[in-house]
């Protein structure tokens, strides 16, 4: 029995699910449900509930044989919802099936709780939210994620070798690192090129970012950008449909 996480679910033939299971000790597996509901796992196999699963089968697809509860499932609503499912949309988009990411998988749980616990902030595209500790649980998520995945960031030295000073401003380039920046404060907005260009941050922020302790509106605001950048290289631009579910809930006033 398995720890593990329902990532994506779906239909398959006439009582059967294909299921996207996030465990911890093999990362993601693809599974086939046959005969979901006689068995009484219909309830079970949902995004956010924590799972004890056992399967079989040598094909890249597995047979789920074994699935019981695994603790409460994590109440997600409205933004925090959202949130919860563009955790998931990473993890699909990023790792590859049959490849173990311990401490992603640990960064997950964390995180889920967290949204669950808070009432949802200000996520401006749609990657963050959860109040404060949710938001600053997501980029740690994040940061946590492309490090296992082979995309990992450098947080606390700049581009040259030398030690991120707290006070200085900083241009982070996705492919290059963080470059000091000469006078002048951190600017409001992002460039259409931003991968390329850089994203301003100040050195706080990212050494809080290496550390998993953002705290205040600016500093979640500066590693909210960011991450966005980051993420959007890693993407290959490809759009997030989790993004899109966000601001259908931003538009509708749901909290």
């Amino acid at each position: 029995m398995t720890p593990a996480w329902v990532l994506h679910r779906r239909p398959y033939r006439d009582s059967s699910v294909l299921v996207e299971l996030f465990t911890e000790g093999h990362g993601r597996v693809g599974a086939v449900a046959r005969g979901v509901t006689s068995r009484g796992w219909q309830g079970l196999l949902e995004p956010f509930t924590p799972l004890l699963v056992g399967w079989g089968g040598r094909g890249e697809l597995k047979t789920l044989t074994t699935v019981d509860t695994g603790g409460a499932a994590r109440p997600l609503r409205g933004e925090a919802l959202a949130c919860g499912f563009y955790l998931s949309e990473l993890l699909l988009r990023l790792t590859r099936r049959d490849d173990p990411h311990p401490r992603t998988w640990y960064a997950y749980g964390r995180t889920l709780e967290a949204l669950a616990e808070g009432v949802p902030g200000d996520a401006g595209d749609g990657a963050g939210g959860g109040g404060s500790a949710g938001e600053s649980a997501m980029r740690g998520f994040e940061v946590v994620l492309l490090r296992e995945s082979g995309y990992g960031m450098e947080l606390r030295e700049d581009r040259h070798g030398a030690p991120i000073e707290p006070d200085r401003v900083y241009r982070y380039r996705v492919e290059a690192g963080a470059e000091p920046v000469d006078g002048g404060g951190v600017a409001d907005g992002v460039a259409d090129s931003a991968a390329a260009y850089g994203v301003e941050v100040r050195g706080g922020t990212l050494l809080a970012l290496a550390e998993g302790r953002l705290s205040g509106e600016g500093q979640l605001r500066e590693a909210r950008r960011l991450m966005r950048t980051v993420v959007h290289h890693h993407m290959g631009g490809r759009p997030l449909r989790s993004r899109e579910l966000f601001q259908s809930f931003r538009t509708a006033g749901r909290p």
